[in-house]
Order: structure tokens, then sequence, then C-alpha cells
């Protein structure tokens, strides 16, 4: 089990120091008309990880009750539980999840045991159905790494999985004006989570499952420009970025830059309510 993921927020904060304010492919200025605040860690008990979910679950329910959309920095991909749990408790109604990942992450809890796999079947198995199959998507899915056994399942549920290689020759627009459309549709709140994954091996070296064919740099960023922009997106969190495994820290500035993007989104956003 190659390990390093629960340094990720450090790596990610640590990387932010190269970002500026300002991005002038996208004509977003970030130095006014957004407040930006780090909340800080969460407290989590390294020997007990359904502990630590109630701890991000709780912690993150107040910071949406504040109406703040947050980025929450992981960690491994089992906490997504935690943090779309989060908007659940806070939304009247259904929500969307869109991920972006390598890895289906339905697997079966055996005996209860969660880990990284096993976020997105635990969140559609929540009683009342808040996150219904069908406003699921699974972005990016890509390589030898999955089990079709996993993959009915999802298609049992209405789960709609974009392969990496279907975005690779059609386009990353179209790969998310299919995912917003899905995510969205009769839902009051959508959650966005990214698994770094997700992206090729190239942009991200530094995480457990390095992944050959993934995303590229530029497709990852364009998504979250353009799903960050939804009026019903709410939140991200950005996991599995693991800086003992990472060349030269390449993976935490990928993942930073995703962060920046994802709040330049929300300002763009902001901003076009405004006028």
């Amino acid at each position: 089990m190659r390990r390093g993921c629960r340094f990720g927020p450090k790596g990610i904060r640590e990387a932010l120091v190269f970002s500026t304010s300002y991005e002038p492919g996208l004509d977003v200025d970030l130095s006014n008309g957004i407040t930006i605040v780090d909340f800080g860690d969460v407290d989590c008990l390294h020997t007990d990880v359904l502990g630590t979910h109630q701890r991000v679950e709780t912690v993150i329910t107040e910071v949406f009750r504040l109406g703040v959309s947050p980025v929450i920095l992981g960690g491994d991909h089992s906490i997504t539980y935690a943090t779309a749990k989060s908007l659940m408790n806070t939304t009247q109604g259904n929500i969307g999840l869109i991920m972006i990942d390598g890895h289906l992450d339905v697997r079966i809890s055996h005996h209860g045991e969660v880990s990284s796999g096993t976020p997105f079947r635990r969140l559609l198995e929540v009683p009342g159905a808040p996150l219904r199959g069908r406003n699921l998507v699974e972005l990016g899915i890509n390589g030898w790494h999955n089990s079709k056994f996993y993959r009915d399942y999802c298609h049992e549920k209405g789960v709609t999985i974009i392969p990496a290689r279907q975005v690779h020759l059609e386009g990353i627009e179209a790969a998310v004006e299919r995912a917003l459309e899905r995510a969205s549709d009769g839902t009051e709140a959508v959650f966005l989570s990214v698994d770094i994954d997700g992206l090729d091996f190239a942009a991200a070296p530094g995480t457990s499952a390095p992944n050959p064919g993934g995303l590229t740099s530029f497709q990852a960023l364009e998504a979250v420009w353009l799903i960050g922009q939804h009026p019903l997106v709410r939140g991200m969190d950005i996991v599995e970025v693991a800086p003992p495994l990472d060349v030269q820290g390449l993976t935490s500035m990928m993942a930073a830059a995703l962060v920046m993007q994802y709040l330049g989104a929300t300002k763009a956003k902001m901003d076009r309510l405004k006028a």
C-alpha cells in the first residue's frame, strides 16, 4: 500500500504560495470582491476512521450553514462521505455529485470497514436517498484499475460514467455539459469531488495510484472552471495528494492550481450574480 495522503493538506497549502490573485486566461481577479478564509485543520483521529469522518461531517456542516462555499483538502477519498454528507445535512431535497477520479469507488464495505474505495456506495446508501444514482457522475474513470462487477452496480443504480478515454476523444466541454445536466437534474445543490489520481501521472505522480491515460492538467482545470461556475455548485473537495510520493512537489502544485481554479470560478459566478 502506497501511503502519504494524510500530508496532502499541508502540501497543497505550501504549494498555494506560488499562486497570485489573477489569471489572465480567465480574466478573474481574486484580490477584491471575494473573502477567502482558511478555517484550519479538522482534528483527526488517525486510529479511528469513522470517528474522523464524524468530526469532518460536524465541522463542514457548520461551514455550509455559514453560507460558505468550502474547498476541503484531503486526505484520502473516504472523506468525501463526510464532506458530501455535510451538504446533505444543509440541503432541503436531493443533491448531485460530480467526482473526477480514475476509480469507481463504490466498493462494498466488508464487515463495515470503510476505505478510500467505498465513499460513493456509502453516499448512495444514505437513508432517504438524498443522493440518487441518476445524480451521481463519475468523470475520468480510466485504466485497468476497476472491476466490471462495480461498473455493473453503477449501471444498476443509474450512475453516469464518463471514462477518460471518452473525454480525450470527445472533449472536456461535452463531458462537463453532460455531467452538469445529470448532477443538476431535480437537485437543490451539487458537490464536486476531485481525486488527484483522476489526472494523468504526468500531471499528478504523487498519489497512491498513479494513473497513465488520465485527464490532462488542462482538462482537469477546465472541468473545475466550468463546473465551479454552475449556480447549484456549493463546494468541492480535493483528495489523494501524497507529498511523500511526489516528484518535486508537482502534484501538490497541481492540486493548488485546481483549488485556485475553483476559487476563480466561484468569483466569476458571484460577479455574474451582481451584474
